[in-house]
Parts: C-alpha cells; sequence; structure tokens
C-alpha cells in the first residue's frame, strides 16, 4: 500500500487483484466523485494537477485495468464524441444520455429502480428461448435531451 492509498482503497483493489498505487486510487477516487461519467481525457484533466508526471497512457491504462476488475464500466460511444465514459457504479441502474452533447448521468435511484423492475423475468426467459442468448445483466439508457 502505498502513502496515498487509503485502507479501504487497498482492500477493494487487493479484493479485485489490483495493487493499490497511488495513481490508481487517485482515478479511481475521481471518478467514483464524478457524477457526469467522464471521458478518459476529462478524468486526465481533472487529476493531473494532482498527480505530477501521470500520463494520458496511464490514466487509459489505468481505466481498462479497473474494467476489466469489474471495478468500473465503460460506456460505449454513441456517436457524440467519439469518446468512451466510464462509471465507477458497476451495478445495474439506468443512464441518462443527452443525444446532442453525449454527456451521460445517472437516473435517480428510485426511478432506475422502478424501471429495472418492469422487465420480467418471463420476458428474459423469451429472450433466451427465441436467440439462444442469455442475460447477465440489463442496462437501461434512456437518450434525450437535459433541459438546463
Amino acid at each position: 500500500m502505498t502513502p496515498d492509498c487509503t485502507e479501504h482503497s487497498a482492500q477493494l483493489f487487493a479484493k479485485h487483484g489490483l495493487r493499490c498505487t497511488k495513481q490508481r486510487h487517485a482515478l479511481y477516487a475521481a471518478l467514483t466523485e464524478s457524477r457526469c461519467h467522464p471521458t478518459a481525457d476529462e478524468l486526465y484533466r481533472q487529476v493531473q494537477d494532482h498527480l505530477p508526471g501521470l500520463s494520458l497512457a496511464t490514466v487509459y491504462n489505468t481505466l481498462e485495468c479497473f474494467c476489466k476488475a469489474g471495478l468500473i464500466q465503460k460506456l460505449p460511444d454513441a456517436g457524440c464524441n467519439g469518446s468512451a465514459r466510464f462509471d465507477a457504479h458497476a451495478d445495474q441502474h439506468t443512464h441518462l444520455r443527452d443525444a446532442v452533447t453525449g454527456e451521460i448521468q445517472d437516473a435517480p435511484d428510485d426511478l432506475s429502480a422502478e424501471l429495472l423492475a418492469q422487465i420480467k423475468d418471463e420476458v428474459l426467459a423469451k429472450v433466451k428461448a427465441r436467440t439462444g442468448f442469455e442475460v447477465d445483466a440489463v442496462q437501461i439508457e434512456l437518450v434525450g435531451r437535459f433541459g438546463k
């Protein structure tokens, strides 16, 4: 454990088979505090002042490492700007994507749970019966515009 890692971070990373480095700790902390599902470039700009010498390649590699370990999820580009966004919440929940800007936010937990509850096990069983595809997780993304 490096001096910049908290006990919680060290345990979380160890649970997922990862060493806790100051770069990993800082990037994961910044991602978990973010509600906007940043791109790798946005995350890099957010933490670079706190991590002198950090490269953009390290950010990309770290995010891919986190994805493979199941700590975060990668939200593919929907054609807006070509950059994937990252979400520290790997549990099932609903995303709201702005069709113009590509911005992504989480739907409020209660609304997300209500939407997910509408997808019945019987429907998922029909998907498997008709296509042979077994659903492991459901991801709902609502696309529209934020009324700011």
